[in-house]
């Protein structure tokens, strides 16, 4: 007997409730609904008018469609937007600046630095670094100081330097 209760109580509250045609003015009928603006259309049977609701509200206040809406209600819809992207710009910020660090740090660790260091040597006591320029080759530089090919490789500090690729900008010890 509780499945028959069940039923004969919800046919009551579905009885009791006021139903769409009671709750409409005379001689309209719901024709559709705008998900994106959240609108419902309802006809006028006796005229043929369209008419639409308050975004948001299925029973309220209805005004003919195409009728422009005032200026109050425009500018509070427009201040309503420029606040809604604002905060979406700040939902965004601090994943677009990690996203940012994490392009720089991976710059720097591809092409930053270590092509700099490189060229760079550190000189011993009584020489000073000369930097290659372009043309410049270490026969030439050895001579410019009084020194053989084998002695200016010798210096402390140009262990490292390849003779056969000299590149531009390449540091070379050389005496003071």
């Amino acid at each position: 007997m509780p499945i028959a209760q069940a039923i004969h109580t919800r046919l009551l509250r579905t009885a009791n409730r006021p139903q769409e045609e009671q709750r409409l003015p005379e001689h309209f009928k719901r024709t559709g609904y705008d998900a994106d603006t959240q609108t419902y259309t309802f006809e006028d049977t006796s005229t043929g008018q369209l008419y639409e609701s308050e975004p948001g509200n299925r029973y309220g206040e209805l005004r003919p469609m195409g009728q422009p809406r005032d200026s109050a209600e425009i500018d509070a819809h427009n201040i309503q937007l420029r606040r809604g992207n604002r905060d979406a710009m700040r939902m965004l910020l601090p994943f677009a600046l990690l996203a940012v660090v994490f392009l720089l740090v991976l710059f720097r660790f591809l092409y930053g630095g270590s092509g700099s260091d490189e060229r760079r040597v550190h000189c011993g006591k009584g020489l000073h670094e000369l930097r290659v320029v372009k043309g410049q080759t270490c026969w030439e530089i050895a001579q410019s100081y009084g020194l053989s090919i084998s002695e200016l490789l010798a210096l402390k500090g140009n262990g490292n330097i390849d003779c056969d690729n000299l590149p531009v900008g390449q540091s070379v010890c050389v005496p003071v």
